[in-house]
């Protein structure tokens, strides 16, 4: 579920008012407070933003909108950021299910703590992150007074109490920007974040259908434009809960003064939109903006921006500054209740790979396959009587291994009964098949929990295509929290394993599918394509190939020399020559044997493993890994 939109973002922000804005906690926060001791801060938050934004431009919304619902619960603390094992908290209350890009967040953090360990808050890494979504939509920058600390409190019910529903009417709305210590200024200004983003339709249908709850035909809010009426009915249903609408039609990825052109003419998508035409001091800005195309709207955005940005904060001793942004996975997670579990997997998968050293790459790409679906919670463990499981779709049909991971859970029941999870052993057992087969090794974050749903649709939709392009490439791995750096580390993972010949053959025959004689994918070096179609006839579903000719049991960096002299298996590898950085990284390790690649892997490695966890008393432990408790 996604509002895209920053409507929700303060409108969705504010209903009772818990913390009125401290004088003495803002005169903590100063602008650049990490000069010395993280002087690349901001920087770094920009680098990760202006990436994410030049591939996935529609979450400048959401995330701006996260600055307005962190703020207006307890305070800009981070408390929104959070993760609860009972669901309890404030991302658990239903106004925030649609809040979107908290991978962003946990990016940008990693790149921080690897440059400064412990110094930005996530607090402050949220307020910086507004700031620089709105920048690279097109809007202004503004001076982000940092300094914040982390909360460690974070409770749905206080969302439910702080964030206003969409319908709010412009006395709650003046109300409650006054108790936040904001103006009505402030609220006019700020209202105009919704200039960005999208809507689910269940957040406005009630103005467009039966509005007076009597009844009538063509019962639609009054205050809202017939025209526009008819055009969002046409969008619709009144009981669509999914479709997504934009808030600023025509520029929703642009952030600009149009929002007030449209509340003027009474198409404002919230009925707290249209409230602003209630009150002298809102509609006289509203007027303003719209007829002077905006003529103060950036400069007093960044100034509402910053007084938003003082509510409630902990500075000073107050609060922690936050490792990870959510908490929930950390190494030596079973050091007390099952102290020789990591001892036990990688025991089993010794032995394993020195019986079917082949076994390797289909456990590693388990891993993938496990947290690009619903996250590393082992859904693709799951067995189903009806064939409806993500192991049941094409995709995973040539994953194999599944028996090994019986075969831990085995050992690991007998020594700590009901302790380690299945996904748990998902993510220990790619660590160690890749360091059986002459690879790294790394710190595996441990503390996952089974997820009870498995559904072969949401495979089908998620899994990456080896014939994806470099765009689809970066904006899927981009969507799972992952960096572009991390798609190109974790391709390498290709060096060990095989490949059913269906997987490429399209790029061997008939590649531009006009049955041309001889129509290969130009971008695979012609000398290969003739080994390749020796291999591999037209409709071949069985033959197996190398994905990493002569070293395919090892783990090593001649996956880089292949793509490099475009030999990449895939159109998947292949593209990543056509990206500047991709490109420069395989270069790089083509030209130095592999000097980063393990060390790389292994941190993108980490990276992965924090997709979508489930941890605390969310999931269970699965006593069977093929299937639920």
């Amino acid at each position: 579920m996604s509002t895209s939109k920053l409507f929700s973002s303060f409108f969705l922000c504010f209903m009772f008012v818990l913390f009125v804005l401290d004088p003495a906690n803002a005169q903590g926060l100063k602008v650049r407070f990490y000069a010395k001791t993280c002087p690349e801060a901001e920087f770094i938050v920009k680098r990760v933003i202006t990436q994410t934004m030049s591939v996935a431009p529609s979450l400048a919304g959401p995330l701006l909108r996260m600055h307005f619902h962190d703020c207006f619960v307890r305070g800009c603390e981070g408390s929104v950021l959070l993760n609860s094992s009972t669901k309890q908290a404030e991302k658990d209350a239903v106004p925030n299910l649609s809040l979107r890009g908290f991978q962003i967040i946990d990016n940008v953090k990693s790149a921080l703590e690897k440059a400064c360990p412990g110094v930005v808050s996530c607090a402050d890494i949220v307020a910086l992150v507004a700031r620089d979504v709105v920048a690279a939509s097109k809007g202004p920058s503004w001076e982000v007074e940092t300094g914040r600390r982390d909360g460690r409190i974070s409770n749905l019910t206080e969302a439910l109490l702080n964030l206003i529903p969409p319908f709010a009417n412009i006395t709650t709305l003046k109300n409650d920007f006054l108790q936040k210590g904001l103006s009505v200024k402030d609220l006019a200004v700020l209202s105009g974040g919704h200039t960005i983003g999208t809507s689910h339709c269940s957040s406005f249908t009630n103005r467009l259908y039966n509005f007076t709850g009597k009844g009538i035909v063509g019962d639609a809010d009054p205050t809202l434009d017939p025209n526009h009426v008819l055009r969002l009915k046409s969008r619709c249903k009144p009981n669509d809960v999914n479709k997504l609408v934009e808030m600023d039609p025509g520029s929703f990825k642009t952030f600009d003064e149009d929002y007030y052109t449209l509340v003027a003419k009474r198409r404002g998508l919230f009925q707290s939109d249209s409230a602003l035409l209630n009150d002298p001091e809102t509609k006289a800005f509203v007027k303003l903006q719209a007829s002077t195309h905006g003529s103060t709207f950036f400069k007093d955005f960044g100034v509402s921006m910053v007084n938003m940005g003082r509510i409630g904060v902990l500075t000073g001793n107050a609060g922690e500054i936050r490792k990870q942004c959510s908490r929930g996975l950390k190494v030596g997670f079973y050091a007390k209740t099952c102290p020789e579990a990591e001892i036990i997997v990688k025991k089993v998968i010794a032995q394993t790979i020195s019986e079917a050293p082949s076994l390797a790459g289909p456990l590693l790409r388990m891993h993938f396959h496990d947290c690009f679906v619903r996250g590393c919670e082992g859904s693709v463990l799951l067995n189903s009587s009806t064939k409806q499981a993500e192991k049941d779709a094409v995709p995973n049909l040539s994953l194999r291994g599944f028996q090994i991971i019986d075969k831990v859970k085995s050992a690991l029941e007998k020594a700590c009964p009901g302790v380690v999870s299945c996904a748990d052993i998902v993510a220990l057992v790619a660590r160690d098949v890749v360091a059986a087969s002459k690879g790294p090794s790394w710190e595996v974050e441990t503390g996952r929990r089974d997820g009870r749903i498995s559904n072969l649709t949401e495979a089908l939709l998620n899994l990456i295509p080896p014939s994806a392009n470099i765009t689809t490439l970066k904006n899927d791995f981009l969507h799972k929290g992952l960096s572009v750096k991390d798609l190109v580390v974790l391709s390498g993972g290709h060096t060990i394993g095989t490949s059913h010949c269906s997987s490429f053959t399209n790029r061997l025959y008939n590649f531009t599918g006009k049955g041309i004689v001889g129509d290969a994918d130009p971008t695979l070096d012609p000398n290969y394509v003739l080994r390749l179609k020796s291999r591999c006839k037209p409709n071949d579903v069985n033959t197996l190939v190398e994905m990493d000719p002569g070293s395919f049991k090892t783990f090593d960096e001649d996956y880089y020399t292949l793509v490099a002299k475009r030999r990449g298996l895939f159109q998947s590898d292949s593209a990543l020559l056509n990206d500047p950085e991709t490109k420069a990284y395989v270069k790089l390790q083509v030209s130095t044997h592999g000097s980063t690649f393990f060390k790389d892997f292994g941190v993108s490695m980490v990276n992965m493993g924090r997709i979508g966890v489930l941890t605390g008393n969310a999931g269970e432990i699965r006593k069977q890994c093929s299937r639920v408790n």
